[in-house]
């Protein structure tokens, strides 16, 4: 008996050292409270099997330590305002450099109290696919008490097409370079209507000046404003990045060009090779087979390998979330491969974006399905190798909806982040895994109170942080967050 409690007492010493400072008190009450369990265990008839009890009551108390600690930000620092308190901001992307300086974007929709700056409305009441919105970016140097006074990105102000559901993306390489896409609102040259397309701009020297953006797609020649309504003639937006640590900078966006009365939007990808200097030509990837209104997302693994995830039609509009891998940097793709989860039949577009990360031999997904009950997100895991996904999980079980998903990873640590809700507002919730995502920790939530929050954004830092990023009450929020170093995980 005195051997198993010298294992509670160690176990729990050790789990509740792991970035659980603020819980300390109540992890000491845990073998108190359940050594009666202990006692029964270590009787004479029970002692055959003191191994198996002593594990099944450390998980137990591991299992009530989570529990007693609560839903809440055990792992995190203060968070740092990155956006001015009389600013309407939305939709933050960041992104860390060597030097352990954060980099912020976001979408600047005017002043606190300003309404959205949209197009007109158009015939038979529909809502305006126009918006006139700036991006904004900051910076947060290491050892610094905050974030630097904001920039503008687009040239002139209203140039930025400002939707939350086509979310600026940042990146950072190893020389340092800070690289951003967007969607900016324009004019085709070809049919003299409004477009929105996809811009890129980058930083050389650390974030105190940009370069002027240049437009990755295309200009359209044909007027589907018809098709498209809502005040727009072609959109190629919903853009993606990834960049790799050489510097090979992959874009993708979807694209109107050729849709039809299917509405049905095309993939397209173009990629610089020598750290944004220079583009290639824009190529083709997939038909006009893509849900047209759901973000794409990238990320790089190793020295050459690409994945861009979008979400294919099939069938009788079945909206099915997919991941294309290239194994040669770009060069090609390989067919697209299904994440799972039940069929998602939808008349119209869920405007839902996959988050994606990496670990050493894994890529690892998240998405929103509507058809699953209740609706949520999924979680889900395939080998680099073949490519061949597991069945998803749900990754918070007990929220009645949730969406807007983030991932990060540093080696087979793994973070995913999203908004839900469970019994009051929405909040921000997160998981960690320890084991490339065969396991997860239990779900935790930001403690952000009766505040406004949404769409989290994440990134790694050099020294083995992750970086957390949120809307919350129309400024964005940011602070760094550690991974626990050990624990009970769930599945």
């Amino acid at each position: 008996m005195h051997s198993c409690r010298l294992m509670v007492a160690h176990h729990t010493q050790r789990l509740g050292s792991a970035r659980l400072s603020g819980s300390a008190r109540l992890l000491m009450r845990v073998p108190a409270g359940l050594l009666s369990f202990v006692n029964r265990a270590m009787q004479p008839e029970h002692r055959g099997s003191l191994k198996s009890a002593c594990s099944r009551f450390l998980t137990v108390v591991a299992a009530a330590m989570f529990s007693m600690v609560g839903a809440t930000a055990l792992h995190a620092a203060e968070s740092v305002s990155a956006s001015a308190p009389d600013r309407r901001a939305q939709a933050p992307a960041v992104a860390v450099t060597e030097d352990g300086t954060v980099h912020a974007i976001w979408f600047d929709k005017g002043a606190v109290g300003e309404a959205d700056r949209k197009g007109a409305h158009v015939g038979g009441g529909r809502h305006s696919h126009q918006a006139f919105a700036d991006l904004r970016y900051a910076r947060w140097v290491a050892g610094e008490a905050g974030f630097s006074e904001s920039i503008r990105i687009n040239p002139e102000p209203g140039q930025v097409w400002g939707f939350s559901i086509s979310r600026p993306v940042i990146a950072a390489d190893s020389e340092g370079r800070i690289h951003i896409v967007y969607p900016g609102n324009g004019t085709s040259p070809k049919t003299g209507k409004s477009v929105a397309s996809s811009f890129y701009s980058r930083s050389i020297d650390g974030g105190q000046q940009f370069e002027e953006p240049i437009q990755l797609n295309g200009d359209p020649d044909e007027d589907l404003s018809a098709l498209i309504m809502g005040g727009l003639a072609q959109a190629q937006v919903f853009t993606a990045m990834a960049v790799s640590k050489q510097g090979a900078v992959h874009t993708f966006w979807l694209d109107t060009r050729g849709m039809t009365e299917s509405m049905r939007a095309a993939l397209y990808y173009r990629r610089s090779d020598d750290g944004g200097t220079r583009f290639e030509e824009e190529v083709r990837l997939q038909e006009n087979d893509q849900c047209p209104c759901c973000q794409v997302s990238a990320v790089t693994s190793g020295q050459s390998s690409l994945f861009v995830s979008a979400r294919h039609i099939t069938g009788d509009n079945v909206r099915t979330p997919t991941v294309m891998h290239s194994s040669d940097n770009g060069a090609s793709f390989g067919a697209p491969a299904e994440t799972g989860g039940t069929p998602w039949r939808l008349e119209g577009c869920p405007l839902k974006l996959t988050a994606m990360t990496t670990t050493p031999d894994m890529i690892h997904s998240l998405v929103h399905n509507g058809a699953e009950d209740p609706p949520g997100l999924l979680y889900a895991h395939a080998a680099q190798r073949d490519m061949r996904f597991f069945p998803p999980q749900r990754i918070h079980p007990e929220a009645t909806v949730s969406d807007s998903p983030a991932m990060a990873s540093i080696g087979n640590t793994l973070l995913a982040a999203w908004h839900a809700k469970v019994d009051g507002p929405r909040r921000i919730f997160y998981r960690f895994s320890l084991d490339g995502g065969e396991t997860f920790l239990p779900v935790q939530a930001l403690p952000t109170g009766e505040a406004s929050v949404g769409y989290p954004a994440l990134a790694t830092t050099p020294d083995g942080r992750f970086v957390l990023a949120w809307q919350e009450n129309e400024v964005i929020q940011v602070m760094h967050l550690n991974a626990p170093s050990q624990g009970v995980a769930l599945r």
